[in-house]
């Protein structure tokens, strides 16, 4: 009886340090920019509706993920984001578009209004990609497709596959790519998106 008075504290004491040492949870968020760098040359007189964003189970959640050059591949155990990569992508573009006034108006998903074209999503990667010399960057691959509402057919689609270097191969470095690397395809929507308006007018 005596030998088990003296290990219940000594237990207790171990695990007390080791909760005591347990890092805190970094939590990353990507704002939209206030300003795209595209050029804009010609404005709608349609109207546009932002589908949400479909995407592969494990981007629905809030893991920052890596993907090592050897195809090991995990989430940051002390990292995560404040919300899922594809609510960062709209709120990207969205704000892109407010800002640019391209579209008579521009419509969120769960709006009753009439839309003349939707713009649909599928998102395949977001993640970040660390090689065997510790060069990194952030990696997005995502699709767009252009909807007439009326004929319910594509107009056009586009893959954007989006590679930014990362300035540190760990959990910051990853987060500072990734979010260049939205920034960058929202650059390259916004453009995509000027063509469309030109040659759909």
């Amino acid at each position: 009886m005596r030998h088990l008075t003296l290990i219940i504290p000594t237990a207790l004491l171990i695990l007390g340090c080791s909760t005591a040492m347990t890092p805190p949870i970094q939590e990353y968020t990507i704002y939209p920019s206030v300003e795209s760098s595209a050029a804009l040359t010609v404005r709608s007189p349609k109207t546009l509706r932002i589908s949400s964003t479909k995407t592969i189970p494990s981007l629905a959640s809030k893991n920052l993920y890596y993907l090592r050059s050897k195809g090991e591949s995990g989430s940051y155990l002390y990292s995560r984001w404040s919300d899922s990569p594809a609510i960062f992508i709209e709120r990207s573009l969205t704000a892109a578009l407010e800002e640019k006034k391209m579209f008579t108006a521009l419509l969120t998903p769960l709006s009753t209004a009439h839309a003349d074209w939707i713009l649909e999503a599928d998102l395949s990667a977001f993640y970040h990609r660390i090689e065997q010399n510790d060069k990194s960057s952030g990696v997005i691959d995502i699709t767009y497709r252009l909807i007439d509402t009326k004929t319910k057919l594509p107009l056009a689609s586009k893959r954007f596959i989006i590679t930014v270097e990362s300035a540190s191969a760990d959990a910051a470095g990853g987060v500072n790519a990734l979010t260049n690397a939205t920034q960058e395809l929202t650059d390259q929507l916004i453009q995509w998106l000027n063509i469309q308006i030109q040659e759909k007018k």
